[in-house]
């Protein structure tokens, strides 16, 4: 490989190809080795899956890059790619040209916890934006072999299989009173940049006894970004956070295969403290129960088979059973912002235990890049909330999009750009942040929503009146 196609791959974030590594172009559907970026013959290979099954390829890529891209923008995309293998000197000045050094931020800016030295911060760090030119090729290249491949079953884990042994049943530690529980919930996160990794740092101040990550490492969760941007912000409070994780599409574009690894390595690492075996799990406590389910690996966005659904209302009915609050943790979403429709997990596949039985008090997901929280009603009796804003750039949300028809009552939205106004930094970006939830020994819960500065940026009591009824959501000033 020569010199300039080694620098194209470094300023799109792409791990480049090794002399051990398989062409791209000589793999099959279900090759188990983690393939390299698409070759000229790759890219051959995806013109033709979109030539032959358009609506069918470009949903899958909307799957992985980003729900508004058209066909039109994958063609010059997929051009673009083809010119940067055959004129990669060419593209990489081009590249250069447009690239932003690190620039000063305004005089006084700070916050709680900034340090310089150990995180830069760079407003003009565009990776993984949608509009930017470095991110759609770095998506072509890193996240594109995996519109072609498909995970291998044989690669998931299923909690009634050797050699696992706990059923993925975990306990939960007990809140004390005056003593909360506090876990750390945050999803997207898996980009690297100074915003998710100052949410890592605060992680390791804090020290929460949990950690629970939504998921979606991008571009693909292949082994050098789970690396990257998972496993080495998140390896020094392994010793004393129990961290999960979920598994979400951007995993599944390297068959989940990293992902599973990941979860091995936390376990190796501190056996101790680490537990989690596969991609959904159950934290069980004398008054919670958190149940995370993977709505990534047999189809995105869906629930369908058997074996984890006989699992999971297995959970949900003893939790109900035993008088416990059951909290539901997906990587995919019941609903969306502004969006009256259900999705087809809840409205298809979840909906005899979500709304028939009334089985889920408090439901978080990621995946939708946004931050929100809802109340519950009549039609949905649980509180819900989207916490996608973990690191992911998503784009600010519209003026007017809290005063569209909800599909459930909403109670905060996320508004407040990465940087505020006030920085005099002109950012069209989300604000990154996460959310605690506190477990009081009373059966009550707290929910804190807090930024990549340390701000706090709302804060909500949940409650329940009477047996049986959904938890009520009150404001804290």
């Amino acid at each position: 490989m020569n010199d300039d196609l080694k620098k194209l791959y470094e300023l799109i974030g792409v791990a480049a190809p090794d002399d051990s590594d398989v062409s791209f172009s000589t793999m099959g559907a279900g090759d188990n080795d983690e393939p390299p970026p698409l070759d000229a013959e790759g890219l051959d290979r995806l013109e033709e899956a979109l030539n032959k099954e358009p609506r069918k390829t470009l949903a899958r890529v909307r799957e992985g890059w980003h729900s508004g891209v058209t066909e039109k923008q994958l063609r010059d995309a997929i051009a673009y790619a083809r010119r940067a293998l055959a004129e990669p000197g060419v593209v990489v000045a081009e590249l250069e040209a447009v690239s932003f050094g690190l620039k000063p931020l305004p005089p006084g800016f700070t916050f709680e916890g900034m340090d310089l030295d150990e995180i830069p911060i760079d407003p003009d760090d565009h990776k993984f934006e949608n509009d930017d030119v470095k991110s759609a090729l770095g998506w072509v290249f890193g996240a594109g072999p995996f519109v072609l491949t498909r995970p291998d079953k044989k690669n998931f884990r299923f909690h009634n299989q050797a050699p696992f042994n706990s059923d993925f049943i975990y306990p939960l530690e007990d809140p004390q009173p005056g003593q909360p529980l506090e876990i750390a919930l945050f999803s997207d996160f898996g980009v690297g940049r100074y915003y998710s990794k100052y949410i890592a740092k605060q992680f390791r101040t804090r020290r929460f006894p949990y950690a629970i990550h939504c998921g979606d490492v991008y571009y693909a969760g292949k082994k050098k970004e789970f690396k990257e941007y998972f496993d080495d912000l998140l390896d020094p409070i392994l010793a004393d956070t129990s961290v999960f994780a979920l598994n979400s599409n951007h995993e599944m574009y390297s068959g989940g295969v990293p992902y599973f690894e990941s979860i091995s390595r936390r376990k190796q690492l501190q056996p101790a403290k680490q537990k989690q075996e596969g991609s959904y799990f159950c934290l069980r406590s004398q008054k919670f129960q958190i149940v995370g389910i993977d709505t990534a690996f047999f189809k995105h966005g869906r629930y369908k088979d058997e074996v984890l659904q006989t699992w999971l209302a297995a959970r949900l009915r003893e939790g109900r059973q035993l008088g416990l609050i059951n909290i539901l943790l997906s990587a995919d979403h019941p609903y969306d912002l502004g969006d009256t429709d259900l999705s087809k997990l809840l409205d298809k596949d979840l909906r005899s235990l979500v709304i028939g039985e009334k089985l889920v008090d408090l439901w978080f997901w990621g995946n939708t890049h946004y931050c929100a929280l809802y109340g519950a009603s009549g039609a949905l009796p649980f509180v819900g909330s989207c916490i996608g804003h973990g690191g992911y750039p998503y784009d600010k949300h519209k003026d007017n999009v809290e005063q569209k028809p909800q599909p459930a009552p909403l109670v905060f939205l996320e508004k407040e750009l990465r940087f505020p106004v006030s920085s005099g930094i002109n950012s069209d970006r989300g604000n990154n942040g996460y959310c605690v939830m506190s477990l009081n020994a009373d059966a009550s819960i707290r929910l804190t929503y807090i930024d990549w500065m340390s701000n706090q940026r709302f804060a909500a009591n949940l409650t329940r009146s009477a047996a049986g009824q959904p938890l009520t959501v009150t404001p804290i000033d």
